[in-house]
C-alpha cells in the first residue's frame, strides 16, 4: 500500500515540475495566449474568476465612449451569466471562440515589459443543442507584465457582442 502510495506521489510531483518547467521555458506570446484561453474557457463555462484575473487591476476598457473599469466588467458578467439561459437547456446560451490565426500578440523586450494584442473573438449562441453565430468582436489590448504574470491593461473593442 505505501508502495501505490509513494508511486502515485511520485507521479503527481513530476507532473508539476514538467508543468513549472514547460511554464518557466514558454515564450511570453504563449503565456499570453494561455492568459486569453483561460479567460475564453471561464466564458464558455460561465466561471467569472479566470476571465477577471486576466485583467489588471487598473483595467479601462473605452470602446463605447465610456470608460468601464474591472468592477464594470464583472457586473457586467455576472448580470448575464445569472440572467441568460437556453430555454430548451436551461445552460448559459454563449461560447465563444478565438482562432489561432486570427490571435496576433508582438511583445515589448523594454522595461516595463508591455504587449500588443489584437485578436477576432466569434460568439455563437446556442438553440437547444444547436449553436448558431451571434456575432464577433475585434479586440486590440494592451498589456503589462508584473509580478503575477501577464494582465490585461486596456482595450478597445469594436463589433457586436452577445446582448
Amino acid at each position: 500500500m505505501k508502495r501505490v502510495l509513494f508511486g502515485v506521489l511520485a507521479i503527481v510531483l513530476l507532473w508539476f515540475g514538467v508543468r513549472a518547467i514547460v511554464h518557466f521555458f514558454a515564450s511570453d506570446e504563449t503565456k499570453i495566449r494561455w492568459v486569453v484561453e483561460d479567460m475564453v474557457d471561464g466564458f464558455n463555462d460561465t466561471r467569472m474568476n479566470p476571465i477577471m484575473t486576466g485583467l489588471a487591476q487598473d483595467f479601462v476598457d473605452e470602446s463605447s465612449g465610456h470608460k468601464y473599469k474591472k468592477d464594470d466588467v464583472r457586473a457586467g458578467l455576472a448580470q448575464m451569466f445569472l440572467q441568460r439561459k437556453d430555454p430548451k437547456t436551461k445552460r448559459f446560451p454563449f461560447r465563444v471562440q478565438v482562432p489561432e490565426e486570427e490571435f496576433h500578440v508582438q511583445v515589448q523586450r523594454v522595461e516595463p515589459r508591455t504587449a500588443e494584442l489584437d485578436l477576432v473573438a466569434y460568439f455563437d449562441e446556442s438553440a437547444g443543442e444547436e449553436w448558431h453565430p451571434q456575432g464577433k468582436i475585434q479586440v486590440h489590448a494592451e498589456l503589462l507584465l508584473g509580478p503575477d504574470g501577464w494582465k490585461i491593461r486596456h482595450t478597445r473593442v469594436d463589433g457586436k457582442y452577445p446582448r
